[in-house]
């Protein structure tokens, strides 16, 4: 008889907290869609200010390709700048022979 109380009192603490383990598991699964909807606000707020990094680097290209637009031509001037010198030092030569 001393084994079977023995027995119950086991079976009783196995159930009290087999009980206890439902509670908290239960509460675990009622927290899940609170969880979820966290998760997708931060996912939302993280998209919204990729956008906006999107955003300004799109707007940064733009500038940067503009500049390169205005320096379109730069190797003709470069190219040009060897015949300019020339005319420089003619003009120069010819100014001096005058005043000499």
């Amino acid at each position: 008889m001393a084994d079977l109380e023995k027995r119950v009192d086991i079976l009783e603490k196995d159930v009290a907290r087999l009980k206890g383990d439902s509670g908290r598991h239960q509460n675990e699964l009622e927290s899940i869609p609170d969880l979820l909807r966290m998760e997708f606000r931060l996912m939302a707020s993280q998209i919204a200010r990729l956008s906006a990094k999107v955003d300004q680097l799109t707007d940064r290209t733009n500038e940067q390709g503009a500049k390169l637009n205005e320096l379109g031509d730069l190797p003709a001037r470069v190219d040009a700048l060897p015949r300019v010198v020339a005319e420089l030092v003619v003009e120069m030569l010819k100014e001096r022979g005058k005043k000499g």
